[in-house]
């Protein structure tokens, strides 16, 4: 069976931030933005057939983790000395501030002047709106708890050692979805299976070309 991925979408994910921060999200830090943007990747998912970000997923101590969103919230926080691109961070720079704690506390991050809106679909818009009604008030540690709870933790958490890191198969997001749910699930994999059989055959067609031209 083939494995359901999407692609990563930065663009989404600093304006996701953005979103949740204009709308009044208050302690904004990346383990509560990991939260909320781990509710709005499964809600669309469950009901659009697609996450909002297609990130990676991981179970982690603290839950569910979307993997690109934290290493690029982390370097934006933290910018390594180093950097082979610095598009990330521009994108960061451009639309979110993070505010560092004069004492105790996490950075947190705030929007600079909202969000774009365009860079949404209209079912992503409700999803973030409705992700912001349900969790928005909670704090991280309530948020935490929450997601200990769902199966994308119990699940793979059950063998995982502590301290350690297991993945997360986008099929795990449908454990005890509804009956619609679980219908969009079949045709999710159905055409995961067909790109990677057209994926398949050009890489095939590729190596045939290459043989003949030697």
């Amino acid at each position: 069976m083939s494995e359901i991925r999407f692609s990563f979408n930065l663009q989404k994910l600093v304006h996701s931030i953005a979103f949740f921060s204009a709308k009044g999200v208050s302690d904004l830090t990346k383990l509560k933005a990991a939260k909320l943007l781990y509710f709005a990747d499964k809600e669309h998912l469950l009901r659009y057939g697609r996450p909002i970000l297609g990130d990676v997923y991981f179970c982690m101590d603290r839950g569910p983790v979307p993997s690109f969103s934290l290493n690029e919230m982390n370097e934006a926080i933290q910018p390594s000395e180093i950097t082979g691109d610095s598009s990330d961070e521009c994108q960061f720079e451009a639309v979110l501030s993070v505010k560092h704690p004069i004492f105790r506390g996490y950075p947190r991050f705030v929007a600079k002047s909202g969000f774009d809106g365009n860079v949404f679909s209209k079912s992503e818009i409700e999803v973030l709106a409705n992700v912001f009604s349900k969790y928005g008030s909670k704090s991280a540690g309530e948020l935490v708890d929450l997601t200990h709870l769902e199966p994308t933790w119990t699940i793979p958490n059950a063998t995982r050692p502590p301290g350690s890191r297991a993945p997360i198969p986008y099929e795990l997001f449908f454990e005890g979805a509804p009956a619609e749910s679980q219908e969009m699930l079949a045709l999710i994999e159905e055409e995961q299976k067909e790109r990677d059989e057209f994926n398949a055959i050009l890489a095939g067609d590729s190596g045939l070309a290459q043989h003949g031209a030697r």
